[in-house]
């Protein structure tokens, strides 16, 4: 999801790119205006409507569907002078650091909601004058819904990268609620294949319970995935908690479980704090990072009966694969 960038050097021939054309919106009418700027991407459109619909009483909602590896901060700063929004909502890693170049230089940027981007408590600190609904589900909420599948569940393995030490710590806090304790596994922020092997060998050496797998795109990038992930996974002898959808599939044996957003849900609780924003006159009292309210459950049924799931209680998953 994130972006990454290039300098460019002195370059007596280079031409100059075309600014990206605006995305064509509805007419103005006289109702005030929410942007929303979102990466062009067809699974979002079920999300997107579900908002407009939520807003469409008080507000026109603007949909500015963007190709980010074409696009710059001038874009947002076109889409918001073209707007003038009372409120602007980022979907997506991409999108939040475009829109974050922009408005860190702007004088008075207007309030930003963050919706489906990773590490979302990390990345709304960076975004002046912005809130966000957390995207990852919180492992403990995972963790109870496999014991729900009859794992007894006590010591959760987890991998992770140095710069993300803060948001494991804020899941270890929640996890003790349910006597749930990490074993932990941290990495530099710049792991080599090795580091990783030897981090998934200490955890089968623990004989964890569980192992937990944050959304971190430095720990799943297609290298790590196809070199350390797939080869290692079924050694380790516990299943695979993810936090996203693609990541259970019928096609290779990875994740055994996942929770994950309800996304018709996160319209709804987006709505509802955008008229909450403007009940307070747009002015935000606090940094917030709201919690998802709704959880979406998924078992890949061939790996939850190797690990001795009960497939009695698989009614209680909203999406079996692999059946």
């Amino acid at each position: 999801m994130l972006i990454s960038s290039c300098s460019s050097g002195a370059d007596s021939h280079a031409v100059a790119r075309s600014p990206a054309p605006l995305p064509e919106v509805p007419p103005p009418d006289a109702r005030p205006v929410i942007s929303v700027i979102a990466p062009s991407d067809a699974q979002l459109d079920d999300m997107l409507k579900s908002l407009r619909v939520e807003l469409s009483e008080e507000y026109r909602v603007t949909i500015s569907p963007i190709r980010v590896e074409d696009s710059s901060a001038d874009l947002v700063a076109r889409i918001v002078a073209r707007d003038r929004p009372r409120a602007v909502v980022l979907v997506n890693n991409s999108t939040v650091l475009l829109y974050r170049s922009w408005a860190r230089t702007a004088a008075a940027p207007p309030v930003a909601l963050i919706l489906m981007a990773s590490f979302a408590e990390e990345l709304q600190r960076t975004v002046p004058n912005s809130v966000a609904i957390s995207y990852e589900v919180p492992a403990v909420t995972a963790m109870v819904g496999l014991r729900t599948l009859g794992l007894d569940v006590r010591r959760v393995g987890v991998v992770y990268r140095q710069g993300f030490a803060g948001h494991i710590a804020r899941q270890e806090d929640l996890m003790q609620l349910e006597k749930l304790t990490f074993v932990r596994q941290e990495l530099s922020n710049k792991p080599r294949a090795q580091d990783l092997r030897a981090a998934l060998v200490n955890l089968q050496r623990a004989e964890v319970d569980a192992i937990w797998l944050p959304n971190d795109n430095g720990l799943l990038s297609p290298r790590f995935l196809t070199n350390v992930w797939l080869p290692y996974v079924s050694r380790l002898g516990a299943p695979v908690v993810v936090a996203v959808r693609s990541l259970v599939n019928e096609h290779a044996e990875f994740g055994t479980f996942a929770a994950i957003p309800d996304t018709q849900a996160l319209a709804v609780q987006a709505a509802d704090l955008l008229y909450e924003l403007a009940d307070a006159d747009w002015k935000l009292r606090a940094s917030d990072v709201r919690l998802p309210i709704s959880v979406k459950r998924l078992v890949d049924v061939r790996l939850a009966r190797r690990f001795g799931l009960d497939s009695t209680q698989f009614g209680q998953v909203d999406y079996l694969i692999g059946r």
